[in-house]
């Protein structure tokens, strides 16, 4: 068998529009370590917050397509297509008129962000709009919001809505601490997860080689199907706004212990009732 080959969707190569790569220079030292790990696909998402306007655009615009130039003179045998993680907020669907907006300017998926400390009001009814107008929200990182470890049925609704999730591949490898690593995992192994993703914004600790390492980490807990699914598969289809397969839903790792003992409690009453 071959070497992994992996899709990413999720990381922060084009320079000088957000806190990933500072330079061209930088950018190309990104994919050269992309193209290095076998990445075949990588999905530019720079951040898109409340002061994104045209001239963000325009920029964006010019600087992705200085590295695809850039990237194309030096024979990097990685395709690049452009999106953006677009910060939760009032103005979201104000960007839908950007090409960006959406993976590859497909009209279909996108990868959004909340607040890292307070789950904000009208998220459920965000998703909600977004799938009537024919959209698919990707929520990216959600094991980084703490408010959300114990909320984890705000969580499923958000996916029984149509809401997807991307997990970083930094949460799996223990580089936001134990607390994020034990709620990716918990995402993972319940099936809620969709997308493993770099997140990468430079090519030290947060690299692709995270995703790497993330992979190899999962081989102890899911076979060779489910690490297709979520390293390859889904994303190439998101991209190719092609269907994206969820899991199937494991009940006892979407419940606390508390929550398990509860539903034992209640298993043994209705054994012993008359």
């Amino acid at each position: 068998m071959g070497k992994t080959q992996f899709i990413d969707i999720h990381s922060h190569f084009v320079f000088g529009v957000d806190d990933g790569a500072y330079d061209l220079n930088a950018s190309m030292a990104m994919l050269e370590q992309a193209a290095s790990l076998n990445f075949k696909t990588l999905l530019a998402t720079p951040h898109a917050t409340e002061l994104t306007d045209d001239e963000f655009n325009l920029q964006l615009l010019n600087h992705f397509k200085q590295v695809k130039e850039a990237a194309q003179k030096e024979k990097l045998h990685v395709e690049l297509f452009l999106a953006a993680e677009m910060f939760f907020s009032h103005r979201i669907f104000d960007w839908f008129s950007y090409s960006w907006s959406t993976f590859n300017n497909n009209g279909k998926y996108f990868l959004f962000e909340l607040p890292l400390f307070d789950l904000p009001e009208g998220v459920g009814e965000f998703i909600f709009q977004a799938r009537l107008k024919g959209l698919v929200p990707i929520l990216a990182h959600p094991e980084r919001y703490r408010y959300l470890h114990d909320k984890i049925d705000k969580l499923f609704t958000f996916v029984q809505q149509g809401c997807l999730i991307q997990i970083n591949a930094g949460s799996i490898v223990g580089q936001f601490g134990s607390s994020v690593q034990s709620f990716a995992l918990k995402l993972i192994k319940s099936g809620m997860a969709h997308f493993v993703a770099s997140d990468a914004h430079e090519t030290e600790s947060r690299s692709y080689l995270t995703l790497v390492q993330a992979r190899e980490e999962l081989t102890s807990i899911l076979d060779d199907n489910a690490l297709h699914r979520l390293f390859w598969k889904n994303p190439l289809n998101a991209i190719q706004a092609a269907e994206v397969h969820s899991f199937d839903l494991v009940e006892e790792h979407l419940m606390s212990k508390p929550d398990k003992w509860k539903k034992m409690l209640r298993s043994l009453k209705n054994r012993l009732m008359p």
